[in-house]
Formats: C-alpha cells, structure tokens, sequence
C-alpha cells in the first residue's frame, strides 16, 4: 500500500506559510488543504480579546477533520500551523491505519523582510515594526523550528523556489490542477 503523506507548513509570521500552502494546494491535485486561518476567521467577528478559546477550538476542528478526511477520503493532507508532536499525538492510531507520512517544513524570515511584508499587507497582522523595537527583541520571542522541520528561508527564496523545496522534499511532481480556480487566498 502506497504511503500518503501530509505536509505541515509552520513558520514565523509573514513567511509565507499561507502562500506556499496554497500555491502547493494549485498544484497537487487530488490533495486537501485545510486552512486554519479560514477556521480561525469564524472567530473575528467576537472580537475576542483573549484568543486562547479561538486557538484551542480551531486546533480541535483542524485534528477531527483530519481524521475525517483520513478516514473517509484517504487523500493527501496539507496543514498549516501544526507541528509533527501535536500531530503525531493526536492522530497516532489514524497515521498507522491509514498508512500516512509526515514531512514538516518551517518557514524562515529575516526580520527587515518580515517587517517591510507585514506593512506590505492589505492589514498588516502584527504590526511588528511597532510591536518589536529590535532585531534581538524579535529572535528572542519567535516560534523556534523542531528537529524534524526542514527550514526554508523565504527571504532568500521566492514562492516558487520554495514550491519547488517542497516538492522534491516529498517527491511529488508539480501538476496541472483543473480546480486551481476554486482555491481562494485569505491575504
């Protein structure tokens, strides 16, 4: 029985994790992306000052509907914002059933580019330029890579560089999808 696979896309705010999740989602057909932020926007209109329920709530529908689609579709899985621990723990026994591999990539940013791409934003998310008042402040607070992740430094790599990164990675083949059309980009 042939391994699938499911790609985890994490990374640094404005690294490009819901770019590259889904201009791999354009071309790998027969895949799903499951996008957390279009779960997490269900959230914004509360205005929610503290989003540790919205976080919680969103990790929880992101873990059953990857069992579902495990179960019931048994078809290639691309996520973001998950890391190898959480999803090894949460689907141990689907990862085994269904025959799935993980591959982990962590997105990289300098903080000059992650600055000038977050500004860059229709809304920029974090305001770093106001919320960090260096480069040390800003590497002392970020999300660090686990060891399973391979880091791509998108400050050094355009979206197709690091599309291409990936693929090899996981050794598929950029396709032609008939509904890359459908897929919507959040940002």
């Amino acid at each position: 029985m042939k391994k699938k696979k499911i790609v985890i896309i994490r990374g640094l705010v404005t690294a490009g994790k819901s770019t590259t999740s889904y201009e791999l989602a354009k071309v790998l057909p027969k895949w799903i992306f499951i996008d957390v932020w279009k779960i997490k926007e269900m959230f914004e209109p509360l205005g929610l000052k503290n989003r540790n329920p919205m976080k919680e709530i969103s990790k929880k529908v992101v873990t059953l509907i990857m069992k579902e689609v495990m179960r019931t579709l048994g078809t290639n899985i691309i996520v973001q914002e998950s890391s190898q621990e959480f999803v090894k723990r949460h689907l141990k026994k689907e990862l085994k059933k269904y025959n799935y591999t993980i591959y982990s990539f962590f997105l990289d940013i300098d903080f000059k580019n992650a600055i000038k791409r977050d500004t860059q934003r229709e809304k920029p998310t974090m305001h770093l330029d106001k919320t960090y008042t260096s480069e040390d402040e800003w590497k002392k607070s970020r999300v660090q890579p686990e060891k399973e992740d391979v880091v791509i430094n998108t400050s050094k790599h355009n979206i197709e560089e690091v599309v291409k990164i990936i693929l090899r990675a996981i050794d598929e083949k950029k396709q032609k999808h008939p509904f890359s059309h459908a897929l919507r980009k959040a940002w």
